[in-house]
């Protein structure tokens, strides 16, 4: 999954070694790159009118210009980058690593971590302000919580409704008086409503304070990707975190723990797929092969486009080099596209060919080391792309129960597969969108108008979710413990 602006992550690279300012951006530069983002779009995305109408994304995108147009800078661009309206969490925009250190060192971030559920912003953690962790933030500089949460960017499919943000790190550019500190209005434990004013922090000190979180718990899972062990003496926990590693890593790793499992003699198994981003489909079908309950099992996706060609071949690079494509290179892409996908016998769509994917199984066999135990599914709003769709496939196979939030891209198809990044010539951002979208399980561009994620059995209430806060325990966690003790 892409974000719809990249920040943290980038700025981890970019320390000190700046060469140029935000200062030598032209103030037109903005909107010409917003004009530019959103003709690469029109022209380039596979299909950007899936979830509103031509007049609806046209107006939408006015609206996002005009707000560039009243305040031309790098913040503005970013908050109301094109890419917000078309619905497509796979399509990103990113920074430059050398202006947006110019912004990073001037701006102040929020110093709580928070989480969000149920729409409440909860304090997620100890803080010098003696801010108990649990209490809910109402408002922030006069902002109400809704309004917070409405206005921070999010990456999802269609309409999906997304709660999983950063707060701490987004409040400074949604704020539109940016200051050094905030006046929080906040909900305490004991129901008293308090206000406090408390002191912005840096960008090193916010990344300690989101690692020093009660949320989220597991950390060794983000850490290794893949992570197992046993929790008490009939159920193991197995959390996979990416599918995006090389199909024989990928086996070697289930199979150790699977074999683990068997040795054990465990009899239920909790997978955790929160914050899985996605990665190669084909890894998909092979987790599920561990614990598939018939001998094969339907799996079963195809690829669709109705954009086979690089139709805007101006600003585009090689995401990993940064280096513009030449027109050979431009070729080769189209090459391989065009030998990959036909026209569909109606529509304008192109689908993939039997040469596009040799990995693809659509029987798939089941693994001779698999779990036949009851099983239960853990999912976020950052369960996205091929992660949703081992959640699909989980919940079509009805292999068990699912716990916790709607994942954050469709159920039925997601935009994914190849894609490619150009870099807009003002403010050297970087626009990637996908070439293609994937149907799943018999789906194709007819029957997925209306997009939700996969919705898990329980969701959990915000009593439950406040008291395993408060004892520092991971809620959906503790809930599937309970389910499997029943």
């Amino acid at each position: 999954m892409k974000k719809l602006f990249v920040f943290p992550l980038i700025l981890l690279f970019s320390m000190g070694f700046a060469q140029y300012s935000v200062s030598e951006i032209p103030e037109d530069g903005y909107l010409k790159d917003f004009d530019i983002a959103v003709d690469i779009i029109r022209k380039q995305h596979p299909n950007p009118y899936r979830f509103h109408s031509k007049e609806i994304i046209t107006r939408k995108l006015d609206s996002l210009r005009n707000e560039i147009k009243k305040d031309p800078g790098y913040i503005n661009l970013l908050i109301n980058n094109p890419t917000r309206i078309i619905g497509d969490g796979h399509s990103s925009f990113g920074t430059d690593s050398n202006y947006f250190e110019d912004v990073m060192n001037s701006i102040y971030y929020f110093p709580l971590s928070t989480y969000v559920h149920n729409g409440i912003i909860y304090v997620n953690g100890a803080n010098k302000y003696a801010i108990e962790t649990g209490s809910e933030i109402l408002e922030i500089n006069g902002l109400n919580a809704d309004s917070i949460l409405k206005r921070i960017p999010k990456a999802a499919d269609g309409n999906i409704k997304v709660e999983d943000v950063d707060i701490a790190f987004n409040i400074p550019f949604i704020l539109k008086n940016r200051t050094n500190d905030f006046t929080v209005k906040y909900k305490a434990l004991n129901g008293a409503q308090k206000t406090v004013k408390i002191n912005g922090i840096k960008y090193p000190q916010y990344y300690y304070e989101a690692k020093h979180a009660v949320l989220p718990i597991d950390l060794v899972s983000e850490s290794y990707g893949i992570y197992g062990y046993k929790i008490d003496p009939e159920t193991y926990y197995l959390s996979v975190k990416s599918f995006s590693y090389d199909e024989s890593f990928f086996y070697e790793r289930l199979k150790k723990y699977f074999q683990e499992m068997r040795n054990l003699k465990s009899k239920k198994l909790i997978i955790d797929i929160r914050n899985n981003s996605g990665g190669a489909i084909s890894n998909v079908a092979l987790l599920y092969s561990f614990i598939a309950t018939d001998k094969s099992f339907n799996n079963e996706y195809k690829y669709g486009t109705q954009v086979v060609d690089i139709n805007y071949t101006d600003y585009l690079i090689d995401p990993q080099t940064s280096q513009y494509y030449s027109d050979k290179d431009i070729t080769d892409l189209n090459n391989f596209m065009r030998q990959r996908f036909d026209k569909g016998e109606k529509g304008d769509y192109y689908f993939g060919n039997s040469r596009l994917d040799n990995t693809y199984i659509k029987s798939y066999p089941r693994d001779g080391l698999f779990f036949d135990g009851k099983t239960m599914l853990l999912t976020n709003n950052r369960t996205f792309s091929a992660a949703t769709y081992f959640a699909s496939l989980f919940k079509t196979e009805k292999r068990g129960e699912i716990v916790g939030k709607e994942t954050g891209s469709c159920s039925n198809f997601t935009t994914a597969a190849w894609f490619i990044t150009y870099k807009l010539p003002h403010t050297k951002s970087t626009l990637s969108i996908p070439r293609t979208e994937i149907f799943f399980n018999n789906n194709d561009q007819d029957h997925v108008a209306n997009c939700t994620g996969v919705i898990p059995d329980h969701t959990i209430k915000s009593d439950y979710f406040l008291k395993s806060l408060k004892e520092q325990k991971d809620p959906e966690l503790e809930y599937s413990l309970k389910l499997l003790s029943q």
